[in-house]
């Protein structure tokens, strides 16, 4: 038979160029995928897809399609809730790929950190709580505030800042799943995005938030991220990112989304861990990295895990992106009432996504449509900055709550 490559797919918002990356003539190609994702899967060109409600289901779905195709000769998933799944059935089936002692460290911030913190990079003091006592002794030892958060969290989800002892009523059940506490970091946060060959940097772009993640994702209005242009930064930022990835990923090609906290000392840049992930990011980077600087993120992942190792070839174009994203002002689940976007034409997005009238908003979580998202370019960091701020000024989205169970 032909071999046979299932993919886990559960990427949302951004087209995933399965078909210009796998051969679907040559290949027997299955998917396992979100039940409400599948705009994303060439499903005409697929030997089978398995739509799921719930992706815990995966490890079996791909078991079912292992019975029906042949064991797999590859298993692709893109998203870091499904690395883990997918090289926990590598090892069960016997195939190539990245194993769960590489895959861990990318998932479990604890891990994350005790690596990356042990190859000497700067991170700011963080333990495992779990348990109240766990974090008030961890307070006593470094002071407020504090993050405590998900060991396997992402976007920010259920993390908790607190500030005093009194906030530790908040505090979830610290027993129903791994958690860490980590000294709150004041300085600004960032990220890079980009490819590692295994042992060098092949493309990437180095970026400063505009805002923080934890506030979006905690009912802030908005998000921005717009790459650095500053020759100090990225050069620190250089010898940073190789620095984690060596520690995390030598010898091992990965896609990755690394986040750090900049600050500076008597003008010299200050570099300090945040995490990382095996991924591609999220919102308008891989649209902006596609349509701007030529390049596919997700592409180069998709191949990654085919076995094939990317070029280091940096990235050519001077362009600097950024993106804008605004949630609605009622929380969802809503609907638009009506939209409005006034920006002087030499400060415009060059690509808007705005939900028009009607639009049923529903999603509260992560960075692909939960509400209105801008793309920019421009030539330096500050012009980028001064169009999204054009932007956010110039936006309006109205908007009623209504009840989900009853629509």
């Amino acid at each position: 038979m032909p071999p046979h490559v299932t993919v886990i797919h559960r990427v949302r918002g951004v087209e995933v160029p399965y078909l210009d990356r796998i051969d679907h003539n040559a290949y027997v190609v299955t998917y396992v995928c979100a039940k409400d994702l599948i705009d994303g899967i060439p499903v005409h060109a697929a030997a089978a897809v398995e739509r799921l409600d719930d992706m815990t289901r995966a490890p079996d779905a791909v078991r079912a399609l292992a019975a029906r195709f042949g064991t797999p000769d590859r298993i692709v998933a893109l998203h870091e809730f499904d690395l883990l799944i997918a090289a926990q059935l590598r090892v069960e089936f016997g195939i190539a790929g990245d194993r769960p002692d590489y895959v861990l460290p990318f998932r479990d911030k604890l891990v994350m950190g005790a690596t990356v913190a042990g190859a000497g990079v700067a991170t700011p003091p963080f333990a495992q709580a779990t348990e109240l006592t766990a974090i008030t002794d961890f307070a006593s030892a470094h002071g407020f505030p504090l993050i405590v958060k998900p060991c396997l969290g992402a976007g920010s989800k259920d993390i908790i800042r607190l500030n005093s002892i009194d906030d530790c009523a908040a505090l979830p059940d610290l027993s129903s799943e791994p958690f860490l506490v980590q000294r709150f970091c004041p300085d600004e946060v960032g990220a890079v995005d980009g490819v590692w060959t295994g042992t060098e940097l092949g493309p990437w772009r180095a970026s400063q938030y505009l805002g923080t993640c934890l506030e979006f994702a905690s009912g802030g209005t908005s998000l921005g991220y717009v790459e650095i242009d500053d020759p100090a930064v990225i050069a620190a930022l250089t010898t940073f990112t190789e620095a984690v990835l060596t520690a995390l990923s030598k010898g091992t090609p990965t896609v990755f989304h690394l986040e750090f906290f900049l600050g500076r000392t008597g003008g010299t840049p200050r570099i300090q861990f945040l995490e990382v992930a095996a991924r591609a990011s999220g919102g308008e980077t891989t649209h902006m990295w596609r349509e701007v600087h030529c390049y596919d993120l997700l592409g180069a992942a998709v191949d990654i895990q085919l076995g094939r190792i990317p070029a280091a070839d940096p990235l050519i174009d001077d362009s600097v992106v950024g993106e804008l994203l605004i949630h609605p002002p009622v929380t969802p689940p809503c609907t638009v009432v009506d939209v409005r976007l006034e920006v002087p034409p030499t400060h415009a997005p060059y690509h808007s996504s705005v939900p028009q009238p009607g639009t049923a908003i529903t999603e509260t979580f992560g960075y692909a449509d939960v509400g209105a998202a801008f793309r920019f370019r421009g030539s330096s960091t500050a012009e980028v900055v001064n169009a999204m701020r054009y932007t956010a000024a110039g936006f309006r989205m109205d908007c009623v709550a209504y009840d989900a169970a009853v629509v």
